[in-house]
Parts: C-alpha cells; sequence; structure tokens
C-alpha cells in the first residue's frame, strides 16, 4: 500500500521525530539515504525502513512503509533525496572500556558533531563521552556527518563529578592554544581528549581536571582551526 495522506500515524510518528524532545521520550530517531539506511541495517538496530513509491521493489527483512513521492518529499530534510529512510532505536550506553576516550564539552554545531563522530571510528576512539549543553548526536544534520559511525560507537553523557571519578583511571589531555605541541608529546596511558566549544573552548570545569594541554603548531596569520579539524587532527597524533 503506498500512502498518501498526511493523517497516517506513520507519517506523523516519523514527522515528530525531527523534535529531540520526541526522540528522547521514544528513544528512537530517523536517518535518511540509501546508504545510511543500510550501514544501520549492518550495525544498529532498525525498527522500520520509508520508502518513497519508487522504491517499493527494495528487498528487505524488515517493515516496509511506502510513501508517494509527493509526500516523501514533505518527510525529508534533504534538499536531494533518494527516497531512503528508516527509523532507529537508539543504543544503550555502556560502561567505558577504550584506552583512548574523547570528551565532547558543548559542540554545538551538527556539523562538526558528525564528522568528529567519523573521525573518532577511524582513529580508535570507540567511547565518546558527552556533557550537557553539547548538540543532539541524533540531529539529522550530525548522523548525515557521522557517514554510519554514530552506530557503531559508544556515547555516554557524563556530569562534571562523574567524569572527575575518571581520573583515577584516565590521563585527561586537552585542545587548547597554550598548550605542548601536539608532535612532541607522547602519552603512553590511558587518556581523555578534551575537545571544548567552538567559540569559548573548554568550560572551566573540564579545565580544572585536565593534566596536560595539547596546541597544534600552525603557520601564517591563522589563530585556530574547525573543532572537527582539529579533533581529527590530535586523535591520529595520539591514537
Amino acid at each position: 500500500m503506498v500512502i498518501s495522506s498526511t493523517d497516517n500515524q506513520k507519517y506523523k510518528f516519523i514527522s515528530k521525530l525531527k523534535q529531540k524532545k520526541f526522540r528522547d521520550k521514544e528513544n528512537t530517531f530517523i536517518i535518511e539515504s540509501k546508504k545510511l539506511v543500510e550501514e544501520a541495517l549492518s550495525s544498529a538496530d532498525v525498527d522500520f525502513i520509508f520508502l518513497s513509491e519508487d522504491n517499493i521493489d527494495y528487498k528487505t527483512d524488515k517493515q516496509k512503509v511506502i510513501f508517494s513521492n509527493a509526500l516523501f518529499e514533505k518527510l525529508t530534510g534533504m534538499v536531494s533525496t533518494d527516497g531512503f529512510g528508516a527509523v532507529v532505536k537508539k543504543k544503550e550506553s555502556k560502561p567505558l572500556s577504550s584506552a583512548r576516550v574523547l570528551l565532547l564539552d558543548q559542540i554545538n554545531d551538527p556539523g562538526n558533531m558528525g564528522t568528529i563522530i567519523r573521525s573518532c571510528e577511524a582513529f580508535g576512539y570507540n567511547d565518546v563521552i558527552l556533557t550537557s549543553g553539547t548538540v543532539d548526536i541524533y540531529n539529522e544534520k550530525t548522523l548525515r556527518a557521522s557517514m554510519g559511525s554514530i552506530f557503531r560507537l559508544n556515547f555516554i553523557y557524563m556530569s562534571y563529578e562523574e567524569i572527575k571519578t575518571l581520573k583515577n583511571s584516565y590521563k585527561m589531555v586537552a585542545a587548547d592554544m597554550s598548550g605542548y605541541d601536539i608532535n612532541e608529546c607522547e602519552i603512553n596511558e590511558d587518556l581523555i581528549l578534551a575537545i571544548g566549544n567552538e567559540a569559548n573552548g573548554l568550560s572551566d570545569d573540564i579545565r580544572s581536571l585536565t593534566d596536560t594541554f595539547v596546541k597544534i603548531p600552525m603557520q601564517g596569520q591563522i589563530e585556530s582551526l574547525n573543532a572537527a579539524i582539529a579533533a581529527s587532527i590530535i586523535m591520529n597524533k595520539l591514537s
């Protein structure tokens, strides 16, 4: 059956998942594009797939919901859609288990967040700590920029007091322009790398817990790098 009415319950449900408070309530989120859907099918808990009528013959063991092309266009958050989407269950957070952990302290740009998540997987940072005030990782832009890495990493929200308890097990390293040249740092202990807000840097709380500050040396008149680029370079150097 091809659904063509905005009164349909599945249509309404998917539409509501564009709101963070509804995603939190339902513990699910939406993804779009064939590539991301197929990444989710192999790495995540997919509730159901929704497709445009052009893709009605797509083969899957999951429940399929088919929307008319016009109705799918109303649902999509993409400028150009391929007619593929899915509703996915959020993963349960697990205890930290990696030797290299990333801490994101109030990162607020969804594109930066997604790019950082992708780099986390590339450089072996499989645990990611998120502080209060950090952008929702299930934002549509974040999901697209993560290119599927979000399905394979462990995310855990922590308060300052919870992060403080990790000091017995991890060395805290943070990016800051006053720090040591990252090319001259060799840290063999298990570590948590902290990356601060794009505009304001690290919060005072996280700064107070930091053991070592590191910086990326730069030439020319550049004062700073985009947070995602900086995080990727430092993760690579310390991986």
